[in-house]
C-alpha cells in the first residue's frame, strides 16, 4: 500500500475478506495517517471502511508470525494463538502466508 495506495483505495469498497500480515498493517496505517501502531486497532479501521456490498460485513485477517492471528468480524476482534514450532521443524517460510490464506478460505466457503 505505501506504492499503490490509489490503486489499494480503489478495489477495497469491493473487498468481502483482506489479509495482510503485520509489515503490511504497518504501512496501511502510515500511507492513510491512522496515527496508530496497534494492529488490532489497524484491523478494526480496515473492517470499517466503506463497502459496496452492504449485505455482509468485511472480514479482516492479520497474521504476525509467531504471535496471535487477529481477525475482526462484525466489529468484534478476536485473537487466534499460533501454534509454536521448534526451530529445527521449520524448513522454509516462502509461501506460509500464501497457504495460511488458502487453508483460512477452504474453511470459510
Amino acid at each position: 500500500c505505501q506504492f499503490f495506495k490509489d490503486q489499494m483505495k480503489s478495489v477495497l469498497p469491493f473487498t468481502d475478506i483482506v489479509f495482510g500480515n503485520e509489515s503490511e498493517a504497518a504501512a496501511y496505517a502510515e500511507t492513510q495517517s491512522l496515527g496508530t501502531t496497534d494492529v488490532k486497532e489497524i484491523a478494526k479501521s480496515i473492517a470499517m471502511l466503506p463497502k459496496e456490498n452492504g449485505s455482509r460485513c468485511r472480514v479482516v485477517v492479520i497474521t504476525q508470525g509467531a504471535d496471535p492471528v487477529i481477525v475482526v468480524h462484525e466489529g468484534n476482534v478476536t485473537e487466534y494463538p499460533v501454534t509454536a514450532l521448534k526451530p529445527e521443524e521449520i524448513v522454509d517460510t516462502n509461501g506460509a502466508g500464501d497457504a495460511f490464506v488458502g487453508g483460512f478460505l477452504a474453511q470459510y466457503v
